[in-house]
């Protein structure tokens, strides 16, 4: 959730700078910023197809994420491309997203558990999430360019494609009645 968020709020805070600083104007960046959001926003109404015929979702959410990952990357190293990297990042930021708010319920073992990660994922994750635009702008005034910041961005996309292919598994998360600590549980 939290790196999900992170990504997402960094792209929205600095993909019309990033993109506006390759000599692209002002009206054109902030149209990237539009393809964007719109992409994420059918990416995110398509994936609950899919979410609701695979109970294991490790693959889309390691895809999800490589596909956020690459658009990062393409933009790092092409920025020429930012219409390709705006629907790449989109497609899989918003695929993450339905992602990340789907385990929450689906690997909780009732709706009291479900509750308790929920608000664990989302607190935390939000935490996280905030300092994405904040590291990003620091890192870029710190090194004159938006090479470093994203590709800061591309690992830690590649490291949320590790993390969402294991939230992604088919199990549940059980309290044991001897203790309150999760156990997973296969179905």
């Amino acid at each position: 959730m939290g790196l999900q968020s992170l990504g997402f709020y960094s792209t929205i805070a600095w993909l019309p700078s990033i993109v506006h600083d390759q000599g692209v104007g002002e009206a054109a960046a902030g149209w990237q910023l539009f393809l964007f959001q719109i992409v994420g926003l059918v990416s995110s109404s398509t994936l609950p197809v899919l979410t609701r015929r695979w109970k294991d979702q490790r693959i889309l959410a390691a895809a999800a994420s490589a596909i956020g990952a690459l658009g990062f990357a393409l933009l790092a190293v092409a920025p020429q491309l930012a219409v390709v990297s705006s629907v790449l990042i989109g497609f899989g930021g918003g695929a993450c997203l339905v992602l990340a708010l789907a385990f929450q319920g689906q690997r909780a073992a009732d709706a009291s558990q479900a509750a308790a990660l929920a608000s664990m994922a989302q607190s935390v994750g939000y935490l996280v999430a905030a300092l994405g635009p904040l590291l990003l702008g620091a890192l870029h005034d710190l090194t004159g360019g938006w090479a470093l910041p994203l590709t800061v961005l591309v690992a830690l996309t590649l490291t949320q494609a590790v993390v969402g292919a294991g939230a992604g598994r088919d199990l549940l998360l059980k309290t044991t009645s001897c203790s309150s600590a999760p156990v997973r549980i296969g179905d």
